[in-house]
């Protein structure tokens, strides 16, 4: 029997009745045969849960705690050392829910773990902004990065926003990633990419300095509240592979 216990941030739900507020758990991945788990499932605290060899069990706390289980596992969800605060925005928790419960989460996490090095690239890292759509994306300051599948002809790109335009861009055959200048990445608002003749239409939030250097499971929770589906998603993927954030 093997458990992990992550201590990754405490307050994804705020104004909470403190007796069912270590109550709930729900997973956020699951891999191995731990399919009568799947991700979205609510677990009571005193759920019993039996897990075979080889699988893997990602769940979050309300409270932001996160508890990774591996097989052979049975019994309840490990009790914390200690409570944690409530003090991150109240939305956290719902919006992770809707997130983690959805199609897209399930083909993202499983398909990130199923990955090798020969396969294609692997999903974006938690602050690469995927130009394959339009939407909200989240960054931190002076870091925006852009993120493509497929990498096999060099592209032309411009970027304008509140904080100016850049044209001529070349990115180039055979490279994912594209580090756009810094001052793009400096406050909120819209910035409209153009690659390859695509335009792409991205919200942009900038990180609160308060998120630099906290927990994991405060940065989820506040990537889940902006919407940030696919950077989320890299982070709760790359959690339930035992990897840190990037």
């Amino acid at each position: 029997m093997r458990q992990t216990a992550l201590c990754l941030g405490f307050g994804l739900l705020a104004g909470l009745n403190p007796a069912s507020a270590l109550a709930d758990y729900v997973v956020i991945a699951a891999s191995g045969a731990a399919g009568s788990y799947a991700a979205g499932t609510e677990i009571a605290d005193d759920q019993q849960i039996d897990l075979p060899e080889g699988a893997r069990l990602t769940l979050i706390e309300r409270s932001g705690r996160m508890v990774a289980l591996e097989g052979l596992y049975s019994g309840a969800v490990p009790t914390p050392d200690e409570a944690g605060d409530s003090d991150a925005p109240s939305t956290g928790w719902n919006a992770l829910k809707r997130l983690v419960g959805s199609a897209e989460a399930s083909s993202t996490v499983l398909g990130a773990a199923r990955a090798s090095a020969g396969d294609i690239p692997p999903p974006p890292g938690v602050w690469d902004l995927s130009t394959d759509s339009s939407g909200p994306r989240c960054i931190r300051t002076g870091e925006l990065t852009l993120w493509r599948k497929q990498a096999d002809e060099t592209q032309t790109v411009s970027a304008r926003s509140a904080a100016g335009r850049h044209d001529g861009i070349a990115w180039k055959e055979g490279e994912n990633r594209l580090a756009l200048p810094e001052e793009m990445a400096m406050e909120d608002g819209r910035m409209v990419v153009s690659v390859g003749g695509e335009l792409r239409d991205f919200e942009l939030s900038l990180m609160p300095q308060a998120l630099a250097g906290a927990p994991a499971g405060q940065l989820l929770a506040w990537l889940a509240e902006r919407d940030c589906r696919r950077q989320a998603l890299a982070l709760i993927a790359r959690l339930h592979a035992g990897e840190t954030v990037d």
